[in-house]
Formats: structure tokens, sequence, C-alpha cells
């Protein structure tokens, strides 16, 4: 080889990097230049090359090519290179390295050469190069810049997870530099005192103790015009090392200057923003810090002089805010133990809140907060010292939400939806955060009293109101002025509403809550809630008279705006509900139904009320329906008018209100009353007009005949019905047994009709399949035992042969989810009623299902019902074991005492494998394991296989059953050994290792024999020495190691 072989590598480099070169001659290229970096002899060529001079600028893609060459041959050809090579890569790279000029190399330039020296001190040091650490910190004292940045790229070897070393001789190498750190904390110190001296103009002499001070040291860092940036490199060598040094070794005079350099300096902001790194590097730890009370006392004062200057730069108040939350998060218990520390903090914490820098910014603040209130709560004896400051914060979140006191901030927030998967608008998220700091506070204070402050802001919107309608009513001529800014009123007035609803369930004046907070602080909640009750009905009527408005506004932006707000009094009403006993008479309950039924009032007037309005409306009704339950109900006009209208609701309101209204309904019918004797419940008269309603509801249904109507009308009346019932029969899937018996013996002509409709039209028609299946599915949920064994056996029965008629394809795969789920609720139902189902289940699952899936593996994106599927199989596992052992375990899944006690005697016991009652079946589930663990293409579903292999083991030993044992146990590991090997094995690390582990504890010898066939390049007495180990922590260290210098041998000989 030769300089020819150079020339020619530059040509094919700048071919390749020409914007004209196709991809298939780029990929030549590299194969061709992945080929000259492979020859024995490259590195001397590319060593020449990466060393002279100018030749970093001359060629850039060629001195890169150069030096990765040389990297290549450091990481993987390291030990084929002879003690004289080795010499003169290393004296020539720090030859180099020593003499590039400090303030005018590349970054790049100077950061490759040291990380190529770094590389080759990972593999001597100390053994053939034992001053290495030693070099690195004198070439420090006269190359400063180059020294520390060598310092600070071995520091980044030292915790590398490059898999080019063993693991043993990365603990030694970690364990040799572990020993030189002192010294080198000792000299960054030094050299952190000379930065303070420097940045705050005094004499070095005459401020740093000379049994601190090296004076020689200030030599190397100069006050000169080149000390921020020296002063910078220092901070980035710190930083990495305190991620991962003992924090013993950090002493008094290291943290005091990282402090004093954190404060900021308009002329030095980097390298401000440096040392706040440092100090949340710190902080970020999962370790204690030493020397508490000084990073505590140097926190305030940097918090002090962060609240007395305004003009620091956004990036210094971000990170300085960063600061404070991991601070306060870290420090809170020992900010509690400090009363006269934590009141000063506090107080400066409030100042440095009430900046008004956007809501961002306030709501990350407020974060800053959370632990100290908490911590605060824990010791309520001390809460009187704190109450003043506190009360502060409550005034000024409820201020910074008001557009009244802080429009500027408010107007720039978007009412936008955020992201398309969320509901969430800037706006709305702004106000949330806002008030789970206020929840928070008024658990820590009292819940009364941050009530009283909220309430305080109703008064003004609401008043606005009130004269706003009474100008409506005289026609003033203030009416104008009065319309001027009315969106800003109603934002305001919602927004007071939302903090209601938020704060109102802390307010418990339950017997037993007024027993624990005291009768007087419970009569002034209840007094609260009284007038709370009085204004939300006041201004309901108001809203609901549809008076307000004219033509002088914007209409569109107005009407959103008193939409909100009508919505939220609605929602502010149903989370006060069960609080005031004022709400729940007979008197009020008409009242409010009056509003009520204007609002799901069935009309196409311009007046109607608005979805959003409609919504919160139904939410309300469904609430009284199903949590306060008042008999006196049916009495009220407005729900008489709604059970009328009965399916003609569908066409009229959006559907989920729609569905709201009939779950509310329902409820009333079959939901026991409260504070109502059994004897007068009534059910029967209930259950007559809870048949009558859904009858009503179901009748076009009902009435089809499949012989004479089209399909598209059997399509559209099956999915107009059926998509409304499932979200009404999911809803009540808690319900009491009576409730479920009405609504089974109501719901099952229907089911009945539906699986009419399924058995004839099959799978043709998808929607209508799904649609089918979701309602069958929903009712199995709710009424698992209320449907009848035999009724659920034909209906599984029915969907297995309905399904099985035709053969699956991709597009039907949507149905097989639901059908999926159905198998996986009966399978877990207790008892041993569904083992007659589960030969079906289970052919059906493995024959059609299982082959579908792994042949478009690859083409479709199945995972979700492939998850199912697994679900399904670890479910029979688990849940119905008896079915493949007799007698192993109950009927529950758990193991009976006798039989527990019996193991424990025969822990290594083989049962036959005639034991097995269903040895097809049990193999047909663990080959889809198997097949699952072999492709590994599917992290989620990998870790659930491993993770119900575990538990099945654990619960029923399966790894000793003999029919496992014998057919399966080597298959297994070597499926396991083979992921672990792959990219894909470490997100799946600690559960393949228990697996094996386990399966060792069976037969040590088989998984020797699998390690063995699994070619590691270790010794076989090292096999051996993991195969006997009986702990799972040794072995999973063990196997750690195994894996990890089986990875780097791999490097090793494929270069």
């Amino acid at each position: 080889m030769h300089a020819a072989s150079m020339t020619a590598v530059e040509v094919l480099l700048h071919e390749f990097y020409q914007p004209t070169t196709s991809n298939a001659r780029k990929r030549e290229i590299e194969t061709n230049l992945l080929a000259f970096k492979s020859q024995p002899e490259a590195w001397q060529l590319c060593l020449r090359v990466a060393t002279a001079s100018n030749s970093f600028m001359e060629n850039q893609f060629l001195w890169f090519f150069s030096t990765s060459t040389l990297e290549h041959t450091i990481t993987r050809r390291w030990s084929q290179l002879t003690a004289a090579d080795r010499t003169l890569l290393r004296e020539t790279l720090w030859n180099t390295y020593a003499q590039l000029p400090a303030l005018t190399a590349a970054r790049r330039h100077r950061d490759t050469l040291a990380q190529l020296i770094a590389l080759m001190g990972k593999r001597e040091f100390p053994e053939q190069d034992p001053n290495y650490m030693k070099h690195c910190m004198e070439f420090t004292k006269t190359r400063f810049a180059l020294g520390i940045n060598l310092l600070r790229v071995t520091s980044e070897e030292v915790v590398s997870n490059r898999g080019d070393l063993t693991t043993e001789w990365k603990q030694y190498f970690y364990s040799c530099i572990s020993m030189c750190i002192p010294d080198v904390m000792d000299l960054v110190t030094k050299y952190l005192l000379i930065a303070v001296c420097h940045i705050n103009g005094k004499d070095i002499q005459a401020t740093i103790p000379s049994t601190l001070m090296d004076i020689s040291l200030a030599s190397s860092l100069p006050n000169d015009n080149q000390l921020s940036s020296s002063i910078l490199e220092l901070l980035a060598c710190v930083q990495h090392l305190v991620s991962w040094i003992r924090t013993e070794l950090i002493s008094e005079y290291f943290l005091m200057s990282i402090l004093d350099l954190s404060q900021w300096r308009p002329g030095h902001e980097p390298i401000s923003l440096a040392s706040l790194s440092v100090l949340n590097e710190m902080l970020y730890l999962q370790k204690p810090l030493p020397y508490a009370g000084t990073l505590m006392s140097g926190v305030s004062s940097l918090l002090e002089q962060h609240n007395g200057n305004k003009q620091q730069s956004e990036m210094y108040s971000d990170k300085f805010r960063e600061l404070l939350r991991l601070y306060t998060t870290k420090y809170a218990a020992k900010l509690m133990q400090e009363p006269e520390l934590l009141e000063t903090f506090l107080n400066l914490l409030y100042g440095c809140t009430t900046e008004l820098h956007g809501a961002l910014d306030f709501t990350e603040k407020l974060d800053i907060w959370t632990p100290i209130i908490k911590g605060i709560a824990q010791q309520p004896g001390k809460m009187t010292r704190y109450n003043q400051v506190l009360t502060q914060l409550v005034n000024e979140i409820m201020r910074r939400t008001q557009f009244e006191a802080n429009k500027a901030e408010l107007e720039v927030l978007d009412n936008e939806i955020m992201e398309d998967d969320s509901p969430t608008t800037e706006w709305q998220q702004f106000l949330d955060q806002c008030f789970e700091c206020l929840a928070l506070l008024a658990s820590t204070r009292g819940a009364h009293i941050v009530f009283a402050q909220v309430f305080a802001h109703w008064s003004r919107p609401q008043m606005y109101l009130m004269s706003l309608d009474n100008a409506l009513d005289h026609r003033s001529a203030a009416r104008k002025h009065k319309l001027a800014n009315i969106g800003e009123i109603l934002r305001d007035f919602a927004t007071v509403c939302q903090a209601v609803v938020r704060l109102a369930p802390l307010m418990d004046t339950s017997a037993a809550a007024a027993a624990a907070i005291g009768s007087g602080v419970a009569d002034e909640m209840e007094c609260q809630l009284q007038m709370l009750s009085d204004s939300l009905l006041q201004t309901l009527q108001l809203l609901a008279s549809n008076r307000i408005g004219g033509s002088e506004m914007d209409k569109a932006n107005f009407q959103t705006d008193l939409d909100n707000l009508y919505a939220q009094v609605l929602l502010a009403i149903r989370s006060i509900f069960p609080l005031s006993k004022a709400m729940g008479s007979e008197e009020l309950l008409h009242r409010l139904f009056v509003i009520l039924g204007s609002i799901f009032a069935c009309n196409n007037s311009l007046s109607a009320a608005s979805p959003i309005v409609q919504q919160a409306a139904s939410e309300l009704l469904l609430f009284i329906s199903t949590v306060i339950r008042p008999k006196c109900l049916l009495e009220i006009p407005q729900i008489q008018s709604l059970l009328q209208a009965g399916s003609r609701l569908g066409t009229q309101l959006p559907r989920q209100v729609c569905i709201n209204v009939h779950i509310s309904l329902v409820s009333y019918m079959v939901l026991p009353w409260k504070c109502v004797p059994e004897q007068q419940q009534d059910y029967q008269r209930r259950l007559w007009m809870l048949r009558e309603y859904i009858d009503g509801l179901a009748q076009n249904f009902l009435e089809l005949d499949l012989n004479l109507t089209g399909e598209s009308k059997v399509t559209a009346t099956t999915l107009s019905l059926l998509g409304t019932l499932t979200a009404l029969i999911e809803y009540f899937n808690g319900c009491g047994g009576n409730a479920k018996d009405m609504l089974a013996s109501t719901f099952k002509p229907i089911l009945t009709k539906a699986l009419m409709i399924f058995n004839s039209y099959g799978l043709n028609s998808i929607a209508m399949a799904i649609t089918v299946a979701e309602f069958s599915l929903s009712m199995l949920r709710t009424l698992p035992t209320h449907l009848g064994a035999q009724f659920i056996k034909e209906m599984i029965t029915l969907f297995i042969n309905v399904s099985s008629r035709e053969q699956l394809t991709l597009s039907r795969l949507a149905v097989m989810e639901k059908v999926l789920q159905m198998f996986k609720l009966i399978v877990e139902q207790p008892g041993s009623t569904s083992l007659a189902l589960l030969p079906s289940i289970l052919d059906f699952s493995t024959q059609q299902i299982l082959p579908l899936l792994q042949q478009q593996n690859a083409a479709t994106d199945s995972s979700e019902i492939t998850s199912l599927l697994y679900a399904l199989f670890d479910s029979v596992l688990t849940c119905k074991w008896q079915f493949f052992y007799k007698n192993q375990l109950q009927s529950n899944g758990h193991a009976s005492a006798a039989g527990t006690a019996a193991a424990a005697a025969t822990n290594t016991t083989n049962f036959n494998c005639s034991d097995n009652l269903h040895p097809g079946l049990f193999m047909a589930i663990l080959n889809a394991y198997g097949q699952m663990l072999v492709s590994g293409t599917d992290p989620s579903n990998v870790r659930n296989v491993l993770f119900s292999m575990q538990n099945v083991n654990e619960r029923s030993r399966l790894y000793q059953r003999a029919l496992f044992k014998e057919q399966l146990l080597a298959s297994f590991q070597r499926a396991l050994l083979n992921l672990l090997l792959s990219g894909e094995g470490a997100l799946h690390f600690d559960m393949i290792a228990q697996a094996l582990f386990a399966m060792g504890q069976v037969d040590h010898r088989q998984l020797l024999e699998s390690l063995t066939q699994a070619s590691l390049p270790v010794q076989q007495t090292t096999l051996e020495d993991i195969c006997q180990t009986s702990d799972i922590p040794t072995f999973t260290q063990k196997l750690t190691q195994l894996m990890q210098d089986a990875h780097c041998v791999h490097l090793n000989e494929t270069t």
C-alpha cells in the first residue's frame, strides 16, 4: 500500500459528496472505502494525513475519513497492532495534539484528535501507559484549553457504553481513573477559584489563601481576551465530571465557585449559563450533595440577584427557572428544617413568580412551588408562618387568569386545539395548571380559605352581567359602552367558574369531615356553598333567557364566549350539587329542569342552544340521574318530554349529548332511588317503563324482516341503533345485580336480533359486522352472568361458525378484534362454565387468526389484534390452567394449599407428559409464543410473551412440566439467546435473564448446552459458572458481562 491508495480514496470521497452522484454509486463507493479502512496498513497512511499540517483545512472530507479509519483501528483492531505500532500511533497523535494552536484550532479538529488519544488511553492506562492521567493534568497546566478538553473527553470515555471493550476491562479502567479523580477535582477547583477572581476583578494572591492555591496555575489561565472561552472549556469538563464522580469529592470551595460564576453578568452570559448547567447537573443526581447549607444559601442569593436585575436574557431566565425547580424538588425537606431560610426563600420566590414574562413562564414557576407546598402540608403546625405568602400566591394565580388584570399575557394564548389527538387548547392548559396549584394550596391551607379568595372574584363579572341585563330592560344609553369589553368579562366569569369546579370537591361538609375539620369550618363551607348555589342559579337563569347580546358586537366571538360561560356555569352546578344541601330540594330541581328542558328542546330555531351548552347540560342531567338519583324526576315535565321524544333525540341532538340523555333516563329506571326504602323502589313499574322506552328506540330495528328488507336499510338501521345502545349498555358495567337483571331482560331480544343479522350477512358487510360484534362485546362485558351460560355459549359458537364460513382477510380483522375480546372475557370468567368452549376458541384462534397475522405481519400494522391474540393465550394459561392439567390449580387460577405444599416438597419433579389433557392446544399456544420470540419484530408483544411465560411458570411451574421440558425447553432457550444477541435483545434483557435463569434451575445441563451451541466467544468454564449460579441477581450480572464481552469480541473479529 502506498500514497497512490490515498489519492484513490480522495477521488472516491470527492465523487461521493457530489450532488450528482446516484445512490447506487454511493453504495458502491462506500463498499470500496470500507474495504480500504479494513486493510492492515491503512491506518499508517491515514495517520500521515490526520497529522499533516494544514491537512484539516485543505481537504476535510479526506481528513475525517482518515481519523475515522484511525478510530476503527483503535476500537476494532487494537489487539492486532504490535507494541511499536501502538507507540507510534500514541506519540504521533499526542505530538500533533500538543502542537495545535489552542486559540485558532477548529473545535471539531481538536475534539477528534482528543477522542483518539482518549480511546488509546482507555486501552493502555494504567498497564502500558501508567502516566496517562498525569500527562493530561500536566498538559492542562501548560496548554490549558487543550488539556482541560482532553480531561473532558477522557471523562466521557469513562462512562461511555461503547461495546468495544470487555466488561472486566471497562470496570478496571473505571476504578483506575476513579483513583485519579481526587487530584483532578483538586486541580479544577483551583482553576475555578482563579476564574472567580478574574471574573470579579480581584487579586488572586489577596483573595485565595496560599494553602489552597498554587499561584503558578494562574499563568495557564490568564486574564486576557481568551478568558471567557477558557472558562467555558473548564465548565464543560466540570459538568461532565460531576455527572458520575463520587459527590463527596465536591469541596465547598468548588460549590461556592460554581454559585459565584452562575450569577448574571451581562458581559459573560455564556459563563453564567454554563455554570447554571453545572448546578443543574448536580441537582439531577439521584444522590445527596455535600454542603447543603452552602448550596441553599447560594441559591437564595442567586434568586435575590435575579429579582433585582430585570435585564437578564431569556435563556438565562429559562435555565435559572430549571435550577429552581430542581432545587425545590431535591431540597424541600431540608428547607422545612430551616424555617427562617424557607421564609426568606418563599418571599423571594413569590417576587420571582410575579414577574411578567408570559403565561408559560408563570405556570412553570408554579411547578417550583409544588414540592414546598406539599412539604408545608405535612407540617400543619408550621403553616401560620407562611400564611401570608401563600395567600398572596392564591391572589396572584387568580389575577394572572383574569383579562381584567392580565390581558397582555392572556390574549396571546391560542384557543385552538393544540394537537389532533388532544382536545386541550393552549389557553385551557394554562388554566388547568393554575387551578391544579390552587387545589394543592386548598388542600394545604384549607379549602374554605382558598375558596373564599377565589369566590371574591365572582361578584365583578356577575354584577356586570346583571347590570347589562338591566340596561337592556331600560334601553339604557350606556348599553353600547357596557358591551365594549363584554367578551373579556364573559371569559373572566368562565374562568372563575372553572376554578370553583376544581375547588368544590375539596369542600366536604359531611358529618365525618365536620368532625375532622371542626363544626365552625364546616358551617363556613356550607355558607359559602349556599352563596355559590344562589349565584349560579341566578346567573343560569340570566343566560337561559337569551337576552344578552346585540348588533353592536362581534356576534361570532361573543356567542362563543357566552356559550363557554353557559357551559361552565352548568358544570359548576354539577360540581357543587352533592355538596350543597339546598341543591337537592324539589323546588330547585323543577327550576333547574325548566332550563335544561329549553336546552334540549328539539327545534331548529336560531335561539337553540349550542352543542357545547347541550353537552354540559347532558352531563349535569347524567350526574343528577346517576349520583343524586331523586325519586321525583318522573314528576318533572321536562323529563316526561324527553321520555316521549325517544328515538327523535338522535336526529336533533349531537350524538354524545343524545347518549348522555339516554343513559340518564335509563339510570332513572334501573338504579335505586336514594333515601327511598327498598319496598318503595317500585322496580316492577320501572321495568315496564324501561322496556317500553327501549322498545320505542329499537322498534324499527326489531321489525326488520331480513327476507324482505334490502341490505342497505338493514345496515343503516343497525348502525344507527346499535352504536347508541353499545355506549348505553357499557355505562352500566359497574351497577348492581338488580339493575343488570332488568337490563338483561330488556336488551336480550335486541341482541338476539343482532345475532340473526350477523348470521345472515356474515362478514360481507364489515361495518355492520363490527357494529354487531361491538354490541355483543358490550353486552357480554356488562352482563357476563345475566345473559345465561347457554345463551353465551350459543352466541360464541355463532361468531366462530360465521367467521369460519369464509376465509379471513385483512379487512375482516377489525371484526376479529371484537371476537377475541369476547373470547378473553369468557376465559377470564371464574368457574368452569367456559371450559367447554375452549377447544373451539383455541382452534379458531390458532388455526385461522394466527396464520393470517403471521403471513401479513410485514404487509400491515396488525400489532393491536396481535396483542389481543397473545393476551387471550395468556388468559387461557393463567385463568384456565385446569383445562390442561387436572387438580393442579383451582378454578380461579390459584394453587391450592395442599398442591403448593406438595410442589414445594418436590420442586424439581417432572410431571408426566400424559398429565396434559389437551397437549395439542397446549403446544399450539407455546409454539405461538416461540414464534413471537424468534421473529422479535414487535417489542411490545415480545415483552408480553416473556411476562406471560414468567407469570405462568411462577403460578404453575410451567418449565418443570415434562411436556415443556422434553419438547420445548431447548428451543425456547435458543430463541431467547438469539433474541438476546440481536439488536432488540437489550430492550428485554431483564425478562430474558429471568426466563433463562428459571429454565436453568430446571435443567442446568440443557442451559449449558444451549449456551455452548450459541457459539459465544468465551471459555467453557465461564459458561459453566453461569449455569451453576443459584440467585437471579448474580445470574443477571454474569449474563450481562457475557453478552457485552461477546459483542466486544464480535466487533474485533469483524474488521
